[in-house]
């Protein structure tokens, strides 16, 4: 008895001892936050431009904040979505269907799957009374997939243009290409809206196989 009233007389000292404006939370679970996957694709002269993939990722983070979202571009995800593709006879990612996505999704545990796909238009040069320009459009294929429906949140083709020029030597096709793709991701993230609430799963009640 005397060993409990110890104790309580311990807790009581600890608790009087608390600034007034310190605040209890007996809830041990986590805010959830949604899942999202991103995919990007392209031919590999397109992945190797590194400002451009830059933009795109520091669009999509700008886009779905760590406080809000969490988001996964990391290469452990695009070794599984290669071993997915093969899976499924996928050769090329902007032929893949929705229904793979969600399912590609369901089988990570990720709420939604976004995949961009770049495409890149023939380039052009030219010169203006001022400066050598070079000049290209993107076609940048965009996929939303709501995983726990299996249908599209959005889909679109968006074009960028972008221009590189120089009044001295030869203008930068590289720098051209990514003010196009910063173009698209721009378009993309104005109209592109996933809920930053945690949506609920669908339960779906399969039939009883049959005796």
């Amino acid at each position: 008895m005397k060993t409990f009233l110890s104790i309580l007389f311990c807790i009581t000292i600890s608790l009087v001892s608390l600034p007034a404006h310190a605040e209890f939370s007996f809830s041990t679970k986590p805010e959830l936050k949604p899942t999202i996957a991103v995919l990007v694709g392209g031919q590999g002269a397109i992945r190797s431009n590194e400002k451009a993939m830059k933009i795109i990722y520091d669009k999509l983070n700008e886009k779905f904040p760590n406080a809000k979202y969490n988001l996964t571009t990391d290469s452990k995800l695009t070794q599984d979505a290669l071993v997915f593709a093969e899976d499924e006879d996928v050769t090329d990612l902007s032929n893949i269907k929705k229904a793979q996505l969600a399912k590609f999704g369901k089988e990570r545990n990720f709420d939604y799957v976004i995949v961009l796909v770049l495409g890149m238009g023939y380039g052009r040069a030219g010169i203006d009374f001022w400066s050598a320009n070079y000049d290209i459009d993107v076609d940048l294929q965009a996929k939303v997939v709501d995983v726990a429906t299996s249908q599209y949140l959005y889909r679109q083709n968006i074009m960028g243009h972008g221009r590189s020029s120089a009044p001295i030597g030869t203008p930068s096709s590289v720098n051209a290409f990514a003010k196009a793709t910063q173009k698209c991701m721009e378009q993309f993230c104005a109209e592109v809206n996933i809920n930053p609430v945690k949506p609920e799963k669908i339960e779906t009640n399969e039939p009883a196989p049959a005796l």
